[in-house]
């Protein structure tokens, strides 16, 4: 009787399944049942939960007729303990994806009759013993855990932990190895400017002592050729001989480097120079003419 009454409400009053579309200034559209509208806001009933819609975002408001405004007009229509027409009505919610009505009716359900089995089976509980579970309570029931929205037993979550510690040593001993290969490329690198700086100057010090004054060259008012000898302040008194070189017994009978002779007579520096001569004088000091 509460089914063709429901019918009946749907056929001759359509307004009660009614529902909404608002259009807003954005261009965009809500498609609902308009529960509440207020001077600022409107607030629908979109399905999964209510919104509330700004006035001043609203262009316009216009009545259609949808499944949600249908559900609500036959849950209306229907008597609290009509365990039946609550299934029905769940089981058309599930088929137009109304998901959240869907559940809706079916707890419902539960709540007349706790053991109904159409309704726990629809909700996922599980037959345990003399009672019904839910789906969670029934795997925990069983010893199972949760790991990332999986149940398991605890053994497979411990193997699940062990392999993602042994790829994370892993990941870590290569990112070490990457370190330490970039570390040894750094190394080689720093050597090799080093190498490049040392060359530079080696070349730069050749470049400059190439750039010097020829050897065997001096100043004066003009390069001239410089001859190589003894230099003696004194003209008048005749240099010491250059020692000998060379590896010798010390008494100067080796067979060293000896310096090339000269024509200049050896003088014993401790004794004086001979004085040379002078030409006769006459009286006064000058010399004969």
């Amino acid at each position: 009787m509460n089914r063709i009454a429901a019918v009946s409400l749907l056929v001759l009053a359509p307004s009660l399944a009614g529902a909404d579309s608002v259009f807003l200034k954005s261009g965009g559209e809500i498609k609902g049942e308009v529960v509440e509208q207020r001077a600022d806001a409107v607030v629908m009933e979109v399905g999964p939960g209510r919104v509330t819609v700004p006035m001043k975002n609203v262009a316009r408001i216009v009545s259609s007729t949808t499944d949600l405004g249908v559900y609500h007009a036959r849950a209306a229509a229907l008597a609290r303990g009509d365990v039946a027409g609550w299934l029905s009505l769940a089981a058309w919610a599930q088929r137009r994806n109304l998901a959240t009505q869907a559940r809706e009716a079916y707890e419902h359900v539960l709540d007349v009759d706790p053991m109904n089995a159409d309704a726990n089976l629809a909700l996922g509980h599980v037959r345990m013993a003399d009672g019904w579970l839910s789906g969670a309570e029934a795997n925990r029931a069983r010893g199972l855990v949760e790991f990332e929205g999986t149940w398991m037993t605890p053994q497979e979550r411990q193997m699940r932990f062990e392999e993602r510690a042994a790829a994370d040593q892993e990941r870590m001993a290569a990112r070490e190895g990457e370190a330490r290969a970039r570390e040894a490329e750094a190394r080689a690198r720093e050597a090799s400017a080093r190498a490049d700086a040392a060359e530079a100057d080696a070349r730069q010090v050749g470049t400059q002592q190439s750039d010097g004054i020829p050897l065997g060259w001096g100043y004066g008012a003009g390069y001239a050729p410089f001859v190589p000898g003894p230099y003696n302040p004194f003209p008048n008194v005749p240099p010491r001989p250059r020692p000998r070189m060379g590896h010798g017994n010390g008494n100067g009978n080796g067979n060293g480097h000896r310096p090339p002779p000269t024509t200049t007579p050896h003088v014993d520096r401790r004794e004086p120079p001979p004085t040379p001569s002078r030409p006769p004088t006459r009286n006064g000091g000058l010399p004969a003419s």
